[in-house]
């Protein structure tokens, strides 16, 4: 096939009037009826042809070389692109500034309606066959299970890592992604003692472990893995919220002892949880698979014998994205889904206004969208879901200048996310300043929902639900040791059922080392906390309000560590570190931050006060965990049941009655509209 980016030479050029409407906002592009070039792509078109309805061309790259000559020859006329329904293959597609559009001439990449283009990275595997030679790893009855595919010729010559970000394939029957051949099944085995020859120092937690790789084993079956060609193990070495893969150098089956890759910062401790990955001799159960990446053949144990219908599919794209917009303007992505890929979807740098609504990103290895820079981008109404890390990272604006990004998340569903890298993957990483999250609906993950690195940031009506499922001391909300992070607002958002953590806890929300100044209100949460935490914890910072919420079956409402001294406030902020923080990366001492952001002023008073009034508590444990008499509590109601819906509960009239001095909009929490959540 040729370069669909070299291949312009000589094809024919058409115009074709469209009528389109711009209406161009602070949240992107929204075409509606302004004059614009149309092209058309389809899986049978042909990038020789004119791209036109009847003659479409074959390849999005081929079409971005069209938007760019129609952009270059008229450059007041927007441009449409129009994909048929059906599957492509992925192609690395970038877009710059020659393909942007204007706010009165927008350049829109989109479905045709009512159909669904599907750009897949990934290779079907049909010549599916029984075991013939068996290798030694498998007993004779799991063979005889065993189904095995040549991928060389599949056409797969890139076999990746099992274990490493961006490399690994994964294999997927219909769509349902199959298991790397592992012990145990599912969740973690626990190790004996730590041995290796230095220990490590003395902790918060009093755990005691060693500085280097080695443990205990306590099965007999890990003896087995010394004949493994690259055994991996996967767990939490140390600390229940730093997890790794790394590699096991030595089996000393005689001792029962592993020797892993010394690569984990924290160290291993006694008791750690782990489990093994990529060992032959573990596929035994249905749904699992391996890769000989010396003989290039893949050995899988259906559920079922494949039929002719099956699909299984191998990721084998590897590029870093999908589809890149770098320095563009004013460009839309609707409508377009994409998946089973390597890497992650999609990445817009630099450029203003650009917007990915109604696509859909599935089975990633990576991440799904990157916003980077710029002004005014955002998603819409998209849905992400089976993510190896996080779903949407936002990054922008000027934290120094307090110079808005104005990028924004709406209307959005990313679930099943952190599936791979099992802590500090969010549904949505947000660093700089001016970002909002609004109206979206995250759920299920081993850690947060959010991570809030920044100021001037807006969460407001959002759903979030069954996260921090698998690590320890995380919340649906996690932001951490900067008190220059300032303008946070929670507001208006449903948490329910955020109930894991494994020695400290929990939370749906969670202000750690030193964040000040954060405003929490009219929340709904439902379930949350565990452990030490409440469903908000509060580890030592001050000026945080905790006003207006409902907590309904929780732990505890708020929690706090109590442990801040004043002593130990002053050791940190006057520690390189932190000074670093509030006087280098932005200077709290200058303008714009000694207006904005009063708090800054007094980090010297007021340690540890933070304020807790007018909430409703219903069939909470507590009102507070680990407080002391330093904060402001006051006005707040606790009532053991009602006997009403939640939605009740949040009535106006119910509110008022118990203390409350605003609303809680129960029924605007969540996506307004998101075509995908129909199916």
């Amino acid at each position: 096939m040729r370069n669909p980016f070299w291949s312009w030479g000589g094809v024919v050029r058409l115009l074709v009037p469209l009528a389109m409407a711009v209406v161009v906002g602070g949240t992107g592009v929204q075409p509606a009826g302004a004059s614009a070039r149309e092209f058309f792509v389809s899986p049978e078109g042909d990038d020789a042809a004119g791209g036109t309805e009847q003659a479409p061309w074959r390849t999005w790259g081929r079409a971005v070389e069209a938007v760019r000559e129609a952009r270059r020859a008229v450059p007041g006329e927007g441009v449409t692109v129009r994909f048929r329904g059906g599957e492509y293959p992925a192609e690395a597609v970038r877009l710059d500034a020659s393909t942007s559009g204007t706010v009165e001439a927008p350049v829109v990449f989109a479905a045709m309606e009512g159909e669904v283009p599907v750009f897949t990275g990934s290779v079907q595997l049909r010549d599916w066959r029984p075991v013939r030679e068996r290798p030694r790893q498998l007993s004779a009855e799991v063979a005889a299970r065993v189904v095995v595919c040549d991928v060389r010729a599949a056409g797969v010559g890139d076999f990746g890592d099992p274990t490493a970000l961006g490399l690994r394939p994964e294999l997927f029957r219909d769509g349902v992604m199959q298991t790397l051949a592992r012990w145990p099944d599912r969740g973690f085995t626990q190790a004996g003692k730590a041995r290796g020859a230095t220990a490590v120092p003395p902790n918060w937690a009093n755990f005691e472990g060693t500085v280097e790789g080695v443990f205990d084993y306590l099965e007999a079956r890990q003896a087995r893995w010394a004949g493994e060609a690259d055994a991996r193990l996967g767990g939490y070495w140390f600390w229940d919220w730093a997890e790794q893969f790394l590699r096991v150098e030595r089996v000393d089956a005689r001792r029962k002892r592993l020797h892993v890759s010394p690569d984990h910062e924290y160290g291993f401790r006694d008791g750690l949880r782990y489990f093994g990955v990529n060992l032959l001799c573990e596929l035994d159960q249905p749904g699992e698979w391996y890769l000989d990446r010396e003989k290039g053949m893949l050995y899988w144990y259906p559920d079922v014998r494949p039929r002719p219908e099956t699909v299984v599919t191998l990721s084998v794209f590897a590029a870093p994205y999908v589809v890149t917009l770098d320095g563009c303007s004013f460009v839309e992505l609707r409508g377009l889904s994409f998946r089973e890929c390597r890497g992650s979807g999609i990445l817009v740098q630099g450029g203003s206004d650009c917007v990915v609504a109604e696509c859909r990103l599935e089975r990633f290895g990576r991440d799904g969208i990157h916003l980077h820079g710029g002004h005014r981008h955002g998603v819409r109404g998209s849905w992400l879901e089976h993510l190896g890390c996080g779903g949407i990272r936002l990054v922008g604006g000027d934290r120094r200048t307090l110079e808005r990004a104005d990028h924004f998340v709406e209307d959005t569903v990313v679930r099943s996310f952190s599936l791979f890298k099992r802590t500090y993957e969010p549904a949505v990483y947000v660093a700089g300043c001016g970002f909002r999250i609004a109206h979206n609906f995250f759920t299920r993950s081993s850690s947060s929902a959010m991570r809030l690195d920044g100021n001037d940031i807006v969460v407001e009506y959002n759903r979030v639900s069954h996260v921090v499922d698998e690590s320890d001391d995380q919340g649906g909300i996690d932001t951490w040791y900067d008190p220059s992070f300032q303008g946070i607002v929670v507001r208006y958002n449903h948490w329910s059922d955020i109930v894991g953590g494994t020695h400290a806890g929990a939370a749906a929300v969670r202000l750690d080392d030193m964040i000040s100044g954060v405003s929490i209100h009219g929340n709904v949460f439902e379930r949350c906390g565990a452990l030490m935490f409440g469903a908000v914890q509060i580890n030592g910072g001050k000026a945080n309000v905790v006003e207006n919420n409902l907590f309904v079956d929780c732990a505890a409402a708020v929690s706090f560590v109590s442990q801040w001294s004043e002593e130990r406030w002053f050791a940190n902020l006057d520690s390189a570190v932190i000074r670093k923080k509030i006087f280098e990366d932005v200077d709290i001492r200058e303008e714009p931050h000694r207006s904005r952001y009063p708090v800054l002023g007094t980090l010297r008073e007021g340690i540890n006060v933070n304020t807790v009034r007018h909430n409703l508590v219903i069939g909470a444990e507590e009102l507070l965990r680990g407080a002391d008499d330093r904060h402001v509590v006051h006005d707040n109601r606790m009532l053991s049941s009602t006997g009403r819906t939640l939605a009740e509960v949040c009535e106006p009239a119910f509110l008022r009655a118990h203390g409350l001095h605003g609303p809680i909009p129960f029924a605007e929490m969540g996506p307004r509209a998101n075509r995908w959540m129909r199916e």
